[in-house]
């Protein structure tokens, strides 16, 4: 099946976070699933096992455990992901509405001249987030976000180093970061 690519006119971290939900509660029922069809009190003879449990054929408990978790683990590392791209998304539609909106605020101010200088190169962590930052936007906002900049850096580089976060990140802690941020924009 071939996507048709088309920008998304209002990317929400709310549908990120119930997708996140929906896939977590689908990976726990596959779990239970497949447990129970390997279970030693399941009679493999003429038990019919569906394609998906028939691949952990042979397979220990202790084994599909850990390919479950290993499989959480990857949906949580690209939920951050696209809460993180998600907010940068709602960040530039930010930028771009003010500018074409002309409106007379100090922030759309220095987006418009971040625009004049800079069109489509405006960088996010110090155009956007120092804009918003110089117009009273918390510090400790920005800079939460700032730090879970470096963990998008780390997903979206193919993390093939050791990330130097300065602290752990569950996917609600970045979807916290990511709404802090999104309700701290100045009306």
């Amino acid at each position: 099946m071939t996507l048709l690519l088309e920008p998304q006119g209002d990317p929400n971290i709310d549908s990120v976070w119930t997708w996140f939900e929906f896939q977590i509660a689908l990976i726990s029922q596959s779990r239970s699933d497949v447990l129970r069809s390997i279970s030693p009190c399941r009679s493999p003879v003429g038990a019919a096992l569906r394609s998906h449990e028939a691949r952990f054929f042979g397979f220990t408990q202790t084994e599909v455990e850990e390919f479950f978790e290993a499989q959480r683990g990857e949906l949580e590392l690209l939920t951050m992901f696209e809460l993180l791209a998600t907010t940068e998304a709602i960040l530039r539609i930010e930028v771009k509405a003010r500018v074409t909106a002309r409106k007379k605020d100090p922030l759309s101010r220095r987006f418009r001249e971040l625009a004049r200088g800079g069109g489509d190169r405006i960088r996010l962590d110090e155009d956007i987030l120092g804009a918003m930052k110089e117009d009273g936007v918390s510090a400790n906002i920005i800079a939460a976000f700032r730090g879970a900049l470096k963990l998008r850096h780390w997903l979206a580089h193919g993390r093939h180093w050791h990330p130097k976060l300065g602290r752990g990140y569950a996917p609600s802690d970045v979807f916290d970061i990511s709404r802090a941020l999104i309700q701290s924009i100045p009306a």
